[in-house]
């Protein structure tokens, strides 16, 4: 999925999580703000600016265990 529809999912209370992510991580979203799963925090138009690689792979977020 995009960025776009990822944090609309992540938005809802759904973990998303990137390509590039390791198997452990994953992103929510509160209002206009990433959470990471280690309760890390940043605004979504910051983390993302220059970074078209984010522009798309994002999918939900399953745990490996």
């Amino acid at each position: 999925m995009t960025f776009e529809e990822a944090k609309e999912q992540a938005r809802k209370g759904i973990k998303v999580t990137h390509t590039y992510f390791s198997d452990e991580e994953y992103m929510t979203m509160r209002g206009n703000m990433i959470v990471f799963e280690d309760g890390a925090e940043i605004f979504a138009d910051e983390w993302s600016e220059g970074k078209s690689y984010l522009n798309d792979g994002w999918s939900f977020y399953t745990p490996k265990s």
